[in-house]
C-alpha cells in the first residue's frame, strides 16, 4: 500500500492557478493505493479526485479512468479483454458496496466510495472553475445533451462544448470525433455502459485530443432526469443497487440477484487463494 502525500492547493482559486503550471501532479493528493482482488485502486474523497483530474486535464496530461463495482468484476471475469484493461490501467476507483465488502474481507481498510455519478458535480463545479471545456458522449438521443443543458445551468460557466448520444453509426461516428476533437474538450466523459465504454475508449484513445477520459455508465441518464437516483439516505448507506433493483427488477435481475452472491464468492475465494 502506497501512502501518497503531495499537497495540492484547495477551492476554486486553487484550480485556477493550475492553469499557470506546466504539469500536473503524479499522483493525487492525500490518497492511498488499496489493492483489491489482483486490481489497485485511489482511495480518496470526492474533491481531492476532481481536482487531479482537472489538473491532469489543464496540462493536457492523457489519463483514462475507471470506475469498478461488483458488476465489473463479475464481466471481467467473463472477458479477458476487458479484464486486461483493467489490470493496465493506472487509475481505477473502488465504486458502491461491493468493493468495500470485497475490502473488509482481504483485511484491507477503504475508506472512500468513488463512483461516477457522485463525482460528477464536483467534477464539473471544478471544470467550470477552472475553465476546462468537457464534452458528453452516449446514451439514448437527447438525453446527453439534456444533461448538458441541467449542468450548465447548476454550474455557471461550465462549458460542455461538444455532445453526441451513444448510438451513431461509423460514419457518423467519425465526423464527430473529428467535431470532438475540433471543439477543445479537455474532459471527456463517455457513458456506453461496462464493459463497451471501456473498449471504445481504448479503441479511440489514440485519436482523441480529448487528454482526460472518463467512462460513466448510466451518469447521463440520472442527471438528466430520465432515471431518478436512490434518495440521499440509501446512497449513504451503499444500497442504491437496491433501489435501482425495484425500479428496473427484470432488467437489473442478473445484474445483482444472480450477481452479488457470484461476486462475494469470488471475493472469498480470492482471499483463500492469496
Amino acid at each position: 500500500m502506497t501512502v501518497v502525500t503531495v499537497q495540492e492547493p484547495s477551492g476554486a482559486a486553487g484550480l485556477v492557478n493550475l492553469q499557470n503550471r506546466a504539469a500536473a501532479p503524479k499522483t493525487p493528493a492525500d490518497a492511498e493505493l488499496r489493492e483489491i482482488m489482483g486490481l489497485r485502486y485511489w482511495d480518496i474523497d470526492l474533491a481531492h479526485a476532481a481536482h487531479f483530474l482537472i489538473a491532469k486535464a489543464v496540462a493536457g496530461e492523457r489519463l483514462q479512468v475507471i470506475f469498478i463495482n461488483a458488476h465489473c468484476v463479475n464481466v471481467a471475469a467473463r472477458d479477458s479483454n476487458y479484464a486486461q484493461l483493467l489490470g493496465n490501467s493506472p487509475f481505477l476507483f473502488a465504486d458502491g458496496a461491493g468493493m468495500a465488502l470485497a475490502a473488509r474481507i482481504s483485511g484491507i481498510r477503504l475508506n472512500h466510495n468513488i463512483n461516477g455519478t457522485d463525482l460528477f458535480p464536483p467534477l464539473c463545479a471544478a471544470a467550470a472553475a477552472a475553465s476546462v471545456p468537457v464534452a458528453f458522449l452516449g446514451a439514448r438521443r437527447g438525453v446527453a445533451a439534456a444533461c448538458a443543458a441541467r449542468m450548465e445551468q447548476i454550474h455557471p460557466g461550465l462549458r460542455v462544448v461538444w455532445v453526441a448520444d451513444g448510438y451513431l453509426t461509423v460514419e457518423e461516428e467519425e465526423i464527430r470525433i473529428r467535431e470532438l476533437n475540433e471543439s477543445g474538450a479537455k474532459l471527456l466523459f463517455v457513458a456506453k455502459g461496462v464493459p463497451a465504454q471501456e473498449h471504445w475508449i481504448a479503441a479511440h484513445a489514440g485519436r482523441l485530443a480529448a487528454p482526460v477520459v472518463l467512462g460513466v455508465g448510466a451518469l447521463f441518464d440520472f442527471y438528466s432526469g430520465t432515471i431518478p437516483r436512490a434518495p440521499a439516505w440509501m446512497r449513504e448507506l451503499r444500497m442504491e443497487w437496491l433501489y435501482r433493483l425495484l425500479r428496473e427488477p427484470r432488467r437489473m435481475f442478473g445484474r445483482y440477484v444472480l450477481g452479488n452472491p457470484e461476486f462475494v464468492a469470488r471475493a472469498l475465494l480470492w482471499r483463500l487463494n492469496h
